[in-house]
């Protein structure tokens, strides 16, 4: 079951992008309890800086519906002083979301 309710639609070729193919992840920013953010660059656009929640879904067993609140909550959301959720990958063993720096 897909955690946001939308189809991918980036794909290469038959093969969906993954968020490694677009992105290098750097350093790690933090940890918490389900998730670890990382520091990543797009790899076609070096200056342009991101942060990366990588969620682990055995962590998250059971508050799937927490996440999807968040990102739905995030999506909506446009403020000076609240992270903006720029896009969300989905691969089998880890969410990501790909928010502002």
């Amino acid at each position: 079951m897909p955690f946001f309710n939308k189809k991918d639609k980036t794909k290469d070729g038959d093969r969906k992008v993954s968020v490694k193919d677009r992105f290098e992840f750097k350093d790690v920013l933090g940890t918490g309890a389900f998730s670890k953010v990382f520091l990543a660059e797009y790899k076609t656009d070096e200056r342009n800086l991101v942060a990366i929640k990588c969620i682990d879904k055995k962590a998250l067993k059971g508050k799937e519906e927490s996440l999807e609140n968040e990102i739905k909550v995030l999506r909506k959301l446009r403020h000076p002083n609240i992270v903006q959720l720029y896009e969300t990958y989905e691969e089998k063993h880890h969410v990501y979301l790909v928010i502002e720096l």
